[in-house]
């Protein structure tokens, strides 16, 4: 029987003992097209296997054979497997980060589930993850569903997602582009930034469900986004780390980025008032800047960005 073959049999028994919302994809991972929503069965890894780590992590969920001593969660479903799923969920796949953009895709929240003295938890994944140098536990962000880098690969004779590979399924870094899913934060450009919380992650072999669902964002009335376009002396002169550093100030979300016309583009969303104040800023710009003209065009906020960054 061939690998199509196999497949098709198992969706096929599936239909006959799931809701009708429900479908699997592969055994054990499940997928509710109606909530967009995918199941993943996995176990928490053993952590501070090796000493000369410190503690740290790379990635947040990774395959059997895959980097099992720099992850917090273990599954045996296939990456392969898991981003048909997310298809079928209706998650588009993006890029990965680059050393000129950061992840490009379908934005969403990872929830783990498992079971706590006899009672069901849910708690977003981020919560069992602290900064290396300040301890500090991380917040709820996005995961972006890059859909992996694609390789050769010998044994198949054909390119294939690399996630196949490497069995990286949530990645921590941009140095590995072959998760399927990346961190939404910049500073995800540096590795070795992240550790396990030891005293939150559930123990080693513990089964837990990891869940996958849109990532959605309340957006406050108040909130404006403009798509601006600067001319004149802006490139070469601090223009991009000015404005990076005058948005982040103001809590503001977005990215500015140069133009190989000379100019400087950038896309701004927040608090109404602040992006205001922000432009008045940037018509000035650092003091080696010279601006000489600003198109401002209003667009309608959505919420895709969480932080503000330079994009090359």
């Amino acid at each position: 029987m061939t690998g199509s073959s196999v497949l098709a049999g198992r969706l096929l028994a599936a239909a006959f003992v799931l809701p009708p919302a429900v479908c699997a994809v592969a055994a054990d991972v499940k997928v509710d097209a109606k909530a967009r929503t995918v199941r993943i069965p996995a176990m928490a890894a053993e952590q501070g296997k090796y000493e000369v780590l410190k503690g740290a992590i790379e990635y947040v969920l990774v395959s059997k054979g895959g980097k099992e001593y720099e992850t917090l969660f273990l599954t045996e479903c296939a990456p392969e497997d898991i981003q048909r799923a997310l298809s079928e969920a209706g998650f588009v796949a993006g890029k990965p980060a680059d050393e000129d953009a950061p992840p490009r895709g379908a934005r969403a929240g990872i929830t783990v589930e498992y079971q706590l003295e006899g009672k069901r938890v849910q708690r977003p994944v981020d919560e069992f993850i602290l900064r290396a140098k300040t301890a500090e536990r991380l917040a709820p962000r996005s995961w972006i569903f890059t859909g992996s880098t694609h390789a050769f690969d010998p044994q198949a004779g054909k390119e294939v997602p690399q996630c196949s590979i490497t069995r990286s399924i949530v990645g921590l870094h941009y140095g590995d582009a072959s998760p399927l899913l990346q961190n939404s934060r910049s500073e995800a450009r540096d590795e070795n930034l992240y550790r396990a919380d030891a005293g939150a992650i559930p123990p080693a072999g513990k089964p837990v469900t990891l869940i996958i669902s849109p990532y959605l964002r309340q957006i406050p009335a108040d909130t404006r986004r403009v798509h601006v376009f600067f001319s004149g002396r802006v490139q070469g002169v601090g223009f991009r780390a000015y404005a990076e550093g005058e948005a982040r100030r103001l809590k503001l979300e977005g990215f500015v980025k140069n133009l190989a016309n000379g100019s400087v583009e950038a896309v701004v969303e927040g608090h109404r008032d602040r992006v205001e104040e922000l432009l008045r800023k940037l018509e000035k710009g650092p003091r080696a800047a010279r601006v000489e003209k600003i198109d401002v065009k209003d667009e309608t906020p959505n919420g895709e960005f969480e932080e503000f960054q330079v994009e090359r």
